[in-house]
């Protein structure tokens, strides 16, 4: 069986018990709220931190890595703009929801990939990554959400956003105890281990707890237009710029896979507090989501040759 559908596989059952554990086994709203805030706020950090704290990042590739996920999320921001500008236009809170499908990504599903084929070496890579992108698709996003509701006042929220988004502070953590030389004690590694080995899981039953499989039709442009941001667009255009600037191997494959996964859950929450279009978001998340299955093997199909290239 190939390595890509071996590493799909658990990511795509546990999403699929996720989705059966909310519909047919009644398991409650206020459960999956729970996981949702733990996996945010505890067990992603751990597995982050525990990921930078003790390994070796001399090699890594740092100025490539951040200004290929930083060009290509611009070229896709302007891409979209235009877009929106030139082609098909639509009202300003349902162009903050296609702004958002097309930029964010789902942080879990990309480190569930990176720890599935490449384990921990692939976890490194992939918390930069999730730094570097986390940080830079919530300046975007607030950025649109100001011009597009005309207030100003979100843009005091983005300091804020970002210094309190426990993914960057699990992230900031590792580096800083790595670069100091402080690193983990052998029981606090293995403690963040443990949490970190959760979050995985309990973040890809939450994305399929969170499949909303109604409403869909009245958004089907909106939808097909941010998947092909999604799924061919920005991996493609990430895999030129990493090419370009040198990255090669297990880094520049972890690089397109967080440009190849679905937008983030997280992105209706945004556009629900910011005055986005909430059920055109929701079902951008849910259609993509599931595309992905399709799409993700596809792509690392093509991609996981170039490892031993």
């Amino acid at each position: 069986m190939p390595l890509a559908i071996e590493a799909l596989i658990p990511v795509t059952l546990t999403v699929f018990i996720g989705y059966l554990a909310r519909q047919h086994f009644k398991v409650g709203e206020s459960v999956w709220a729970g996981i949702e805030k733990l996996t945010y706020y505890l067990f992603a950090p751990s597995l982050l931190v525990v990921s930078l704290a003790n390994k070796s990042l001399q090699d890594l590739a740092w100025f490539e890595v951040f200004a290929t996920l930083v060009m290509a999320l611009l070229l896709c921001s302007a891409v979209i703009v235009l877009w929106q500008s030139l082609v098909r236009p639509v009202d300003m809170p349902s162009f903050t929801s296609v702004f958002q499908g097309g930029v964010r990504f789902n942080s879990f599903v990309a480190l569930a990939l990176a720890d599935n084929l490449f384990g921990a070496q692939g976890l490194m890579v992939g918390a930069l990554a999730t730094v570097v992108i986390v940080i830079s698709v919530n300046i975007l996003s607030v950025s649109v959400f100001s011009v597009a509701n005309r207030r100003q006042g979100n843009w005091l929220q983005l300091p804020y956003q970002l210094i309190t988004n426990p993914l960057i502070i699990g992230c900031l953590i590792g580096l800083t105890l790595n670069l100091t030389g402080i690193g983990l004690t052998a029981s606090l590694d293995n403690l963040l281990l443990m949490l970190g080995k959760t979050a995985l899981p309990m973040a890809l039953l939450a994305v399929g707890a969170a499949l909303r499989l109604g409403n869909i039709s009245s958004s089907i442009e909106m939808i097909a237009f941010t998947s092909v941001m999604q799924f061919l667009f920005k991996p493609l255009a990430a895999l030129l710029i990493g090419q370009w600037l040198g990255l090669e191997g297990l880094t520049v494959i972890i690089v397109v896979i967080f440009m190849a996964v679905p937008t983030a859950p997280s992105a209706y929450v945004l556009a629900r507090q910011l005055g986005g279009n909430a059920p055109a978001m929701a079902s951008i998340i849910t259609v993509q989501t599931l595309i992905a299955f399709v799409t993700l093997p596809i792509t690392l199909s093509l991609l996981l040759p170039m490892v031993n290239a």
